[in-house]
């Protein structure tokens, strides 16, 4: 079943302020934890309550996790709580990176069964539209409801370990094509692609404004790129968050995806450091 995917500008701008409905601003910058809140702070659409991507959409890296594992199941259920979601909420998530980031939201709000869509072209459209933009940080008032998180769609790293024998699925790159070709690796500790892998950089689903291509575009494109059906297939990046964005996109193009790596680059990389210093 294919998922809930984009809202436009004009959508939301007559969702916001509906009591159920929430908005998460999901700004994040990997060189720079802080930036986002401070974005947010400078200015958001109203109502929107701020995501700290790095805590409140992962758990703590440790030494053999990838930069962004998932948040503990009941942490996460406490998590949506706060930003007052429901059973029955429409969330929205944005941020100003074409999706890149927000996907990440919407991936794991997704497998609540949440219904959830990205905000397409984000803040940088709603600005150009001179659409409204507040900054208060909104009053939000916290749910009773209590999911019972899981995260179905996630793909650990035993199952990639496996998959060299077992030739299950298909591993697809969102990473630029010159850090899967290792030749820019500012990251990681060390530079490449997981093997056999095919590369298809999120950047390629948008098109010169940050919007998402046509959905009937983006069929195409992806069709020419996967052979077999998308069950077999598996989507990572450098630390699980932007390959939520080509989960997103085929969704839209009316192609079913929902398995993530999550691990990523990240964690696949100081496996092949261990490796290497046990040699």
């Amino acid at each position: 079943m294919l998922l809930k995917t984009l809202i436009d500008t004009n959508e939301l701008a007559l969702l916001l302020g509906q009591p159920n409905v929430v908005v998460l601003d999901c700004r994040f910058y990997l060189a720079d934890h802080a930036k986002g809140k401070l974005e947010y702070d400078k200015g958001h659409i109203p109502g929107a309550i701020f995501v700290d991507v790095h805590h409140e959409l992962a758990a703590p890296e440790t030494e053999l996790t990838g930069r962004h594992p998932l948040p503990d199941v009941t942490t996460f259920s406490k998590q949506l709580q706060i930003w007052g979601i429901d059973s029955n909420t429409q969330v929205i998530v944005y941020d100003d990176m074409g999706g890149a980031i927000a996907a990440r939201a919407w991936w794991m709000l997704s497998q609540q069964n949440i219904q959830t869509r990205v905000l397409d072209g984000g803040f940088p459209k709603w600005r150009r539209e001179n659409r409204e933009v507040s900054v208060k940080a909104p009053n939000s008032i916290m749910s009773e409801y209590c999911f019972s998180v899981s995260f179905p769609w996630a793909v650990d790293e035993q199952a990639i370990v496996e998959n060299f024998e077992t030739n299950q699925f298909q591993l697809v790159d969102a990473r630029a094509a010159d850090r899967f070709n290792g030749e820019n690796e500012t990251m990681d500790p060390i530079a490449g692609h997981i093997p056999g892998a095919i590369n298809r950089p999120f950047s390629d689903n948008l098109d010169a404004e940050g919007c998402f291509k046509p959905a009937e575009q983006l069929h195409v494109e992806w069709q020419d790129w996967l052979s077999n059906s998308s069950d077999a297939y598996v989507y990572y990046c450098g630390s699980g968050v932007t390959a939520c964005h080509n989960v997103l996109a085929l969704n839209y193009a009316g192609i079913e995806a929902k398995q993530v790596y999550v691990g990523s680059w990240s964690q696949w990389s100081k496996r092949m450091l261990r490796a290497s210093k046990s040699l």
